[in-house]
């Protein structure tokens, strides 16, 4: 809850504050994952490119995986222009955009949801060849879906590693009744939902007891907040528009569908970058491939107003374009031609693949993927002691807990559990330790009920999940 919300809270009890929080809402659908984390360093040098780059191996049955620098610049103030790219097996490269105000956001952020086995590359790399010689750290972080429920109905589906990993990091969720429906339309109403639910929004309602937008029956806070002008916690003036706009003066028309460039516009204001957007309307969006800048050749169906947003969230990646190719009967070579669709509708299932990819922009190059994941629930005899993961056992609990876990090479091992909002609650380990297979009790009879996050750094990687104490 931001200040606002407190005060106007303090003064309106019966204000409806709080139910678009994560903490406190009950999900339709869940998954049961592990996360797997490596830490990493490049000494990035744009005179040696090949050594600008860390591998990592990914096991089979990774659901996803997510990778996230940091890049400050020299001395820590100017900013970086490097982007991150991760490389699979066979050379398909994925790669996040360089932020148009990379002198203020230091962070790169990229996900592949249903990644090839084997050995990856994290690569980073200048705009056009040319960056700043620095130390860059980063977070490589593995998914992998152990179970899940409310999501009968994607298996198969081309985008079923992509909402499992949008459900995992709580960006999107089912629909009540059961299922997700991935080729059902996305309305505007659950678009709304599931941007608070991720991208950081405040919460916000008209101070009067009135509300601006007549058409909303429920779910009012959703729609209040959403349009409401300064909405995005990346506006810390408070001076932008709203995440969304009103379909008209006074409605929100929740049950509308809503297509790729009012998506476009969301993602972008979600990121604070409505000026740099607005410096861009009335031009030719682009988009880059190889190197080579290809305008979008249907950027005349782009809604008056939304080009620069387009423009913008195709730079970063965050929304992709359409390509295809022509070759006259005696051309040498074919052409390459960019479309962007903007009047195309989104379903459930593109909402998942996109904001997947938006939220590793937005996420911060150091926050660990272990505050967004979810439970895992087993029992002592399904434990398998030789995979490098880590469990809890039993999962839900009612006072104690037995976490098994494993050290992979000697060194320093800490092992510690932190609420939902990141505090640290008890450290159990903080020991120099041989390789091998290890448990430790966590004794929470003096803690409250709730969802708890235990974090094992060994070396380094950093394992971690979550458990439920119930009371």
């Amino acid at each position: 809850m931001n200040a606002y919300a407190a005060v106007d809270k303090a003064f309106r009890a019966a204000a409806p504050y709080g139910s678009t929080l994560n903490l406190t809402r009950t999900f339709n659908s869940n998954v049961n994952a592990n996360n797997l984390t490596e830490n990493f360093t490049i000494n990035y040098n744009p005179a040696t490119p090949a050594t600008n780059t860390y591998t990592f191996n990914v096991a089979e049955g990774t659901t996803g995986i997510e990778a996230k620098i940091k890049a400050s610049g020299v001395e820590g103030e100017t900013g970086n222009p490097v982007r991150l790219s991760l490389i699979s097996p066979s050379g398909v490269r994925t790669s996040a955009g360089i932020p148009v105000l990379f002198a203020l956001s230091t962070d790169r952020g990229v996900a592949v949801a249903s990644p090839e086995t084997g050995t990856w590359t994290a690569e980073v790399s200048g705009l056009n060849g040319v960056a700043f010689p620095e130390q860059i750290k980063g977070v490589v972080s593995m998914l992998t879906a152990a179970g899940t429920t409310g999501l009968s109905d994607i298996a198969g589906h081309p985008a079923e590693a992509a909402i499992k990993m949008a459900i995992s990091a709580r960006l999107a969720d089912g629909l009540t009744g059961g299922g997700y429906k991935p080729d059902e339309l996305l309305k505007r109403i659950d678009m709304a939902d599931y941007l608070m639910m991720g991208e950081g929004i405040r919460q916000f309602l008209p101070i009067d007891g009135s509300y601006t937008l007549t058409d909303v029956k429920e779910r009012n806070l959703l729609a209040e907040s959403i349009t409401a002008k300064g909405g995005a916690l990346r506006d810390k003036e408070h001076k932008f528009n709203g995440i969304m706009l009103p379909s008209a003066p006074g409605k929100f028309s929740p049950y509308s569908k809503v297509n790729r460039a009012e998506v476009a516009y969301s993602l972008v204001q979600a990121l604070g970058l409505q000026e740099f957007a607005l410096e861009r309307n009335g031009k030719v969006p682009t988009v880059e491939v190889d190197g080579t800048s290809y305008p979008i050749e249907d950027a005349a169906e782009i809604p008056e107003g939304l080009e620069g947003y387009v423009s913008v969230a195709l730079e970063l990646n965050l929304i992709n374009a359409y390509f295809s190719l022509t070759q006259r009967p005696y051309d040498l070579q074919p052409t390459l031609h960019a479309t962007f669709k903007p009047l195309q509708d989104v379903t459930r299932a593109d909402f998942a693949v996109i904001i997947t990819r938006t939220h590793g922009q937005w996420n911060t190059g150091a926050q660990p993927l272990a505050s967004s994941s979810t439970s895992n629930a087993v029992t002592a005899s399904e434990l398998n002691a030789t995979e490098e993961r880590i469990y809890s056992y039993p999962n839900p609990f009612s006072n104690k807990a037995t976490i098994s876990y494993v050290v992979p090479q000697d060194g320093p091992v800490q092992v510690a559990v932190y609420d939902v909002l990141g505090k640290k609650v008890k450290t159990l380990v903080a020991d120099t330790m041989k390789s091998g297979n290890y448990t430790v009790e966590f004794d929470a009879a003096a803690l409250p009920g709730g969802t708890y996050i235990y974090r094992v750094e060994a070396g380094n990687k950093v394992y971690s999940n979550r458990m439920i104490l119930t009371k």
